[in-house]
């Protein structure tokens, strides 16, 4: 991932999910997804405990509020739910998963219309700041919630190619499958998400008279 500003880069994935490794065509989803498809409908209730993190966080990263991306998680596993039958075996259902959620939260962005910078949004989330000083740990949390309102500032095309691949960790053409564009369109977005954060965040980083931002 390309540095946005210096120290972003470990800003932006200690936020509060690092980046998937890419998981087998037959793993622990795939599996249960059998399970759900065979009769076992109370699999469905693992299904979602295994990955409503990830979709809360996806949801959230490109909505920018807590509780669209609540309302974004539910559909998403309605939506998943109706359509399992669809889902080819033999691919990876995590990729399967996120193509619906982002679906979802893009529908969502257009009935809500344009999104004001939520304060919620720009709230830090906790992490282990215990071997820091009171400063350094002021400073973090700053640079955060900046970081917060620099994704909250992007169109919602170049926000979703930006979560996608350099937060979420697909790689160019996966999220050209996931968004139904071509991955020279999906690099374009994101090389533009990643210039337009680094002068937002420079622009409010610029030193003050007593040298700090």
């Amino acid at each position: 991932m390309c540095a946005v500003f210096p120290g972003t880069e470990a800003v932006l994935m200690e936020e509060g999910f690092t980046a998937p490794s890419e998981a087998p065509a037959d793993g622990p989803l795939e599996h249960l997804v059998r399970r759900i498809r065979t009769g076992e409908v109370e699999a469905f209730a693992d299904l979602m405990t295994c990955t409503q993190a990830r979709v809360l966080a996806l949801a959230w990263r490109i909505l920018g509020d807590r509780h669209l991306a609540e309302d974004a998680a539910q559909e998403t596993y309605l939506r998943i739910f109706r359509s399992l039958h669809t889902f080819r075996m033999g691919e990876r259902f995590e990729a399967w998963m996120v193509r619906i959620a982002v679906n979802v939260c893009h529908d969502l962005a257009r009935k809500r219309g344009p999104l004001p910078v939520p304060m919620e949004a720009l709230t830090i989330l906790e992490g282990d700041a215990a071997h820091m000083g009171a400063e350094e740990s002021i400073l973090l949390d700053q640079r955060r919630a900046l970081i917060r309102r620099a994704l909250a500032s992007l169109p919602q095309a170049e926000r979703s190619a930006l979560v996608l691949r350099d937060l979420e960790g697909h790689s160019t053409e996966a999220v050209a499958r996931i968004l139904g564009v071509r991955p020279a369109t999906i690099r374009s977005q994101a090389a533009s998400a990643r210039a337009k954060v680094q002068v937002f965040c420079a622009r409010l980083l610029k030193p003050t008279d007593g040298g700090r931002p």
